[in-house]
């Protein structure tokens, strides 16, 4: 009887450690949505104010145009905090869940080095501009559903919705060596869904191999509203132009997870649901300067952008037809 008790409470004892590993193990894929969310949810805003795909500062004697703009926002970098010592998770291998799912070596692997230091957010925006009773109203936006990104991938599901909305009027005009400067206000809004599947992952559990099944699901929305002052002064075909901008933002990341974790030999495989929400209610200042060349119907537009809280810059390549 007494062997008998004690094997009961070695079995209660190993289930405990166990559901409390496994509850580390929760806490731990919780801390990696909680630092993605840090690193990415800043940088969103200032992708999503690009690709007006006009540098002038008013359309003057024009009456419409239509844009395509690419580009890219540039961070410091974005997964700063995985690590091959694992340094801030305690049962979850990130490095080595990353790791198995790059090829040893190839581009994506050199892009996966290169991230830690650089990472571009990159974006593509359409955009029409016209011009009524002295003013200037400027639309702009981007929609990719999720299809796109299932076409190439059977584990990630992505979809992305952007619009703005600029209205902005002269307050000077151009005369002589004296520039053009406008006056806007506008609206953007983006959202982002991601959901990722993650398929038989094993890592290592105390010398037994442990599998992790499951969904990621990541949602980001971000609200801006702002006003910008530009300048413009046109000599000859080129027109330089700069502008200072301040937005404010609302921005919200979520994520959630469904997991299950088995370790090899059980019968049963644990149920997992980490989460983390992230938000920002701030204000940036973003400085813009490039050159509008002025091709007669074709216009090229190159432009160069500062975040002044984040520290990134971002550069934009627009074509246009204005008249």
């Amino acid at each position: 009887m007494k062997k008998i008790s004690i094997l009961a409470v070695l079995i209660a004892g190993t289930i405990l450690s166990a559901n409390a590993q496994f509850s580390q193990l929760e806490k731990d894929f919780s801390q990696f949505m909680l630092l993605l969310g840090r690193e990415v949810l800043p940088e969103i805003q200032q992708n999503d104010l690009a690709g007006t795909g006009i540098g002038e500062a008013s359309l003057d004697d024009s009456h419409f145009y239509v844009a395509l703009t690419g580009g890219a926002v540039v961070s410091g970098g974005i997964l700063k905090f995985v690590d091959e010592e694992n340094t801030h998770f305690t049962a979850l291998d990130l490095y080595g869940l990353i790791d198995d799912n790059i090829d040893e070596s190839g581009t994506a692997r050199d892009l996966y080095d290169q991230s830690k230091d650089m990472f571009p957010y990159p974006t593509v925006k359409a955009a029409f501009g016209l011009r009524v009773y002295d003013l200037d109203f400027i639309f702009s936006g981007v929609m990719i559903p999720g299809s796109v990104a299932s076409s190439y991938s059977d584990e990630l599901e992505a979809s992305l919705t952007n619009f703005g909305i600029r209205v902005r009027k002269p307050i000077i005009k151009e005369s002589g060596w004296f520039p053009t400067i406008s006056l806007g206000a506008g609206y953007v809004y983006s959202g982002v869904h991601i959901k990722y599947t993650l398929d038989e992952f094993t890592q290592d559990y105390s010398g037994q191999d442990l599998t992790i099944n499951g969904k990621i699901q990541l949602d980001t929305s971000v609200h801006s509203v702002g006003m910008d002052l530009g300048f413009s002064k046109t000599f000859l075909f080129i027109t330089p132009f700069l502008r200072t901008s301040i937005w404010h933002q609302s921005a919200s990341f979520e994520s959630e997870g469904k997991f299950s974790a088995q370790i090899e030999g059980a019968n049963e495989a644990s149920k997992l649901e980490p989460s983390a929400d992230v938000s920002i209610n701030d204000v940036a200042v973003i400085f813009s300067g490039g050159l509008d060349i002025n091709l007669f119907l074709i216009r090229l537009c190159a432009t160069g952008t500062y975040n002044l809280n984040t520290e990134s810059y971002g550069v934009e390549i627009s074509t246009r037809i204005q008249f």
